[in-house]
C-alpha cells in the first residue's frame, strides 16, 4: 500500500514504533472554538416517561391490620413505662430495700472509756411485711461490754421478728469505746429479713461513725532534760484516770532508746523490764512507776523514750497492746562525762555479762579525758566482790592489788610518764579473774560485781576539787547442768527379755535411763527430748518423782518435762532420773551393725538468773551396753 494511501491512524502507528522517522514535534497551535451548546431541548420528555412517573407518584393504600399492630405496640410501651414508674416511685406491693430505713441517733463524739448509748430505729415503708428480721451489729476494735469493760465486744445479733408494713421497731444499744484521742470508730448495723413466699434473705446496712474525744487517762513523765553518759537517773511515769467509769486491766508499756539499760523499777515490771500491769483504775485514781537506768551515748545526742497506756484483752499483760489509749514521747539529751569510763568483758560491752563456771574472764577498763584542760593525778580503782569469785585467779597488768579491800589501784600516767592526762588522751588497763569450780560454789546467787571508779583534778578547778566517775558491772555465772544417759539390760527398773545378741525379726527389750543434775542457778521450763531409733518401739516409762513423761508415735519422740530444775540438784539433793523401756526388732539391713536405740538426746532450760537458754546434748545410745556389767563384746551386733 502506498504511503499516501495510509490512514492517519496507521501513520501515527508507524511513527510511534519507528526508529528512523522520529521528528521533533511541531509547535502548532490552533485557536479554541467557541462553545456551542447543543440544542438538547426537552427531547427526553417523552409521553412514555410521563406515564411512568404518574404511576410512581400514586400512594399505595395502608393495610388496616398493620396500623392496629403499630398502635397496640405504642400503647403497650407507654403502659410499661407507667408501670415501671409506679413500681420504683410509688412502690405498689413490691418489697424494696430502699423502703427499709435504719436510723441511728447518738452523739458525734465521746470520751474514751465512757458508755455510748445509741437509739436505733428500723422502719418498713413497704406495703408488705418483713419476716424473720434480725438486727446485727459489728463493733470496732476497742469495744467493751459496758457492764464489764474487761470483756471485748465484737458482734451482737438481735431478733426483731416481724416488722409490719409501715411499722417501726426501736432498739437501744450500749457499748464502751476505747481508743486514742481523735480516732474515728465505725459501727456497722445490718438488718436481714425475708419476705413471704421466698427463701431469699435480703440485707440493709448502715455505718455509724463516732470520734473519740478526750482520753480517759492522763499520762505524765518526769525525767531530767539531760544526763551524763553512764550516770544513773530516774524517770517517773504517772497515770491518772479522768473517766467517770472504772477502767479495767490498764497496762503501761515503755519503749527505750538505743543505749539505755534499766537498773531497777518500782514496782517491778512483769515482762522485759518495760511492761507494768496497773490493774483496775477507779475514777480519779493515780498510779506511779519509777524507772532507774543508765543512758550511754555521745555528747549532744538526744534519745527519745516512748510510753503507752492501754488495756489488755485478758487478766494479764500483753506485750503487743492492740488498744492504746494515750501515748507520750520524752526526750533526754546526753552529755559527755568529764572522764569517759567503760568496761569490756572479753571484748563485749554489757552491763551484765554471763560467763561459764570456772572460766577466765578478761575485763578491759577504758578511760578518756573529755575535759578541755589537763587532768592531774588520775587514779583508777577496781574492786571485785561476790561469793563465786575465785580470789586466787585475780591478776592485772601494772596494777597494785589491795588484798584487804580486794581491789586494784592504778596511778595513771601519760606517754611521757607524767601523772596527768591531756585533753582527749585515753588509755586502757586489763584485769583477769574467774569463778570457783562448780563443786565449790555455795548455794544462792553466783554474781561477781565490779565497781570501777576514776578520779582526777582538772586544771583550773575551783578549790582543786577532784572529778569522780563511777561504773558498776556484773559478771553472772551461768548454770552448770550435768546430764547423762545410758542403756541397761541386766539392771534397771524393768525386767528385760529377748535374744542377745539381737536377732532379725525377734524382739529384744532394753532399759534407757536419763539422769539430770544442776550445780547452781535454777532452770525453768526444763525438759529432755529424744527420738527412738529405727525398729525401736516404746513400751513404757517410770520416774522417781512422777514427772510429766510423754511419747509421740507420729514423730517417734520421747519428752520428759522436768519443770523447774532447782540449784544443787544431784548434789545436796537427789538427781532427777527417768527410766523407760524400749524394744528393738531388727531388720535384715541391720545385720552386722549395732543399731541406735535412742538418738537426738537433748536437755534445755532457761536460767532464771541470766535469762539465757541452757542446752546440753548427749551422744546416741546403741546396743553397745558399755554401762551394763553383764555386757560382753559382740552382744551388740545383730545376727540373722
Amino acid at each position: 500500500m502506498e504511503e499516501k494511501d495510509k490512514s492517519k491512524i496507521e501513520g501515527l502507528n508507524d511513527t510511534l514504533y519507528s526508529r528512523t522517522r522520529y521528528r521533533d514535534p511541531l509547535d502548532k497551535r490552533s485557536p479554541i472554538k467557541e462553545f456551542e451548546s447543543s440544542d438538547v431541548g426537552e427531547k427526553w420528555q417523552t409521553p412514555e416517561l410521563d406515564e411512568m412517573l404518574k404511576h410512581e407518584r400514586v400512594i399505595p393504600p395502608v393495610n388496616p391490620f398493620m396500623k392496629k399492630v403499630f398502635i397496640s405496640a405504642f400503647l403497650f410501651f407507654i403502659a410499661t413505662i407507667g408501670v415501671a414508674l409506679f413500681v420504683f416511685v410509688g412502690g405498689a406491693n413490691f418489697i424494696s430495700s430502699r423502703n427499709v430505713n435504719i436510723n441511728v441517733l447518738g452523739p458525734a463524739t465521746i470520751s474514751a472509756g465512757e458508755v455510748l448509748e445509741l437509739g436505733v430505729s428500723i422502719s418498713n415503708t413497704n406495703n408488705a411485711d418483713l419476716e424473720f428480721a434480725n438486727l446485727s451489729i459489728q463493733y470496732p476494735p476497742g469495744s467493751r461490754n459496758p457492764d464489764n469493760t474487761a470483756e471485748s465486744l465484737t458482734y451482737t445479733k438481735d431478733n426483731l421478728g416481724v416488722i409490719g408494713a409501715g411499722d417501726e421497731t426501736v432498739r437501744n444499744v450500749r457499748v464502751a469505746l476505747l481508743g486514742s484521742s481523735g480516732e474515728v470508730k465505725e459501727i456497722k448495723f445490718s438488718v436481714e429479713y425475708k419476705v413471704k413466699g421466698s427463701n431469699a434473705t435480703f440485707y440493709k446496712d448502715k455505718i455509724f461513725e463516732i470520734a473519740i474525744g478526750n482520753a480517759p487517762v492522763t499520762l505524765t513523765v518526769e525525767s531530767p532534760d539531760s544526763t551524763t553518759s553512764g550516770d544513773l537517773f530516774t524517770t517517773v511515769v504517772s497515770v491518772t484516770l479522768n473517766s467517770t467509769e472504772v477502767l479495767k486491766n490498764v497496762v503501761l508499756k515503755a519503749e527505750y532508746p538505743y543505749g539505755y539499760s534499766v537498773v531497777d523499777s518500782l514496782p517491778a515490771a512483769v515482762a522485759d523490764n518495760n511492761m507494768w500491769v496497773l490493774g483496775d483504775l477507779s475514777p480519779g485514781s493515780k498510779k506511779t512507776i519509777s524507772i532507774s537506768g543508765q543512758l550511754l551515748g555521745e555528747d549532744r545526742e538526744e534519745r527519745t523514750f516512748r510510753f503507752y497506756v492501754g488495756v489488755s484483752d485478758g487478766d494479764s499483760a500483753s506485750p503487743n497492746l492492740k488498744i492504746t489509749l494515750v501515748s507520750l514521747l520524752d526526750t533526754v539529751a546526753v552529755d559527755r562525762p568529764s572522764i569517759g569510763l567503760n568496761v569490756l568483758f572479753n571484748g563485749e560491752n554489757l552491763a551484765t555479762y554471763v560467763a561459764p563456771v570456772a572460766r577466765a574472764v578478761s575485763a578491759s577498763i577504758l578511760f578518756r579525758n573529755n575535759l578541755p584542760d589537763r587532768l592531774l593525778a588520775p587514779r583508777l580503782e577496781v574492786s571485785l566482790s561476790g561469793v563465786a569469785l575465785d580470789k586466787l585467779s585475780i591478776s592485772a597488768d601494772n596494777g597494785i592489788y589491795d588484798p584487804v579491800n580486794q581491789k586494784f589501784v592504778w596511778n595513771l600516767t601519760n606517754t611521757l610518764g607524767n601523772a596527768e592526762l591531756a585533753p582527749g588522751e585515753d588509755g586502757r588497763v586489763t584485769l583477769r579473774f574467774a569463778s570457783l569450780p562448780s563443786l565449790s560454789l555455795p548455794a544462792g546467787t553466783h554474781d561477781i560485781t565490779l565497781n570501777v571508779s576514776i578520779t582526777g583534778v582538772p586544771v583550773g578547778a575551783v578549790g582543786q576539787r577532784p572529778v569522780v566517775v563511777r561504773e558498776t558491772r556484773i559478771v553472772r555465772i551461768s548454770s552448770q547442768v550435768n546430764f547423762s544417759s545410758r542403756v541397761l539390760r541386766s539392771l534397771g527398773s524393768f525386767s528385760n527379755e529377748g535374744p542377745i545378741p539381737p536377732k532379725v525379726g525377734e524382739k529384744t527389750t532394753y532399759t534407757a535411763i536419763f539422769s539430770v543434775g544442776n550445780t547452781q542457778g535454777d532452770l525453768a521450763d526444763a525438759k529432755v527430748t529424744a527420738k527412738l531409733g529405727q525398729g525401736v518401739s516404746w513400751l513404757g516409762a517410770s520416774s522417781f518423782t512422777g514427772d510429766d513423761i510423754s511419747y509421740d508415735s507420729a514423730s517417734n519422740t520421747v519428752t520428759w518435762n522436768l519443770g523447774t530444775l532447782t540449784s544443787d540438784t544431784g548434789f545436796s539433793s537427789a538427781a532427777r532420773e527417768l527410766a523407760f523401756q524400749i524394744a528393738l526388732t531388727p531388720s535384715i539391713i541391720q545385720v552386722g551393725t549395732a543399731p541406735s536405740l535412742v538418738t537426738s538426746i537433748a536437755l534445755s532450760g532457761r536460767d532464771t538468773q541470766t535469762g539465757k537458754t541452757v542446752t546440753t546434748t548427749n551422744p546416741p545410745l546403741t546396743t553397745r551396753l558399755t554401762s551394763d556389767p553383764a555386757f560382753i563384746q559382740g552382744d551388740d551386733i545383730v545376727v540373722k
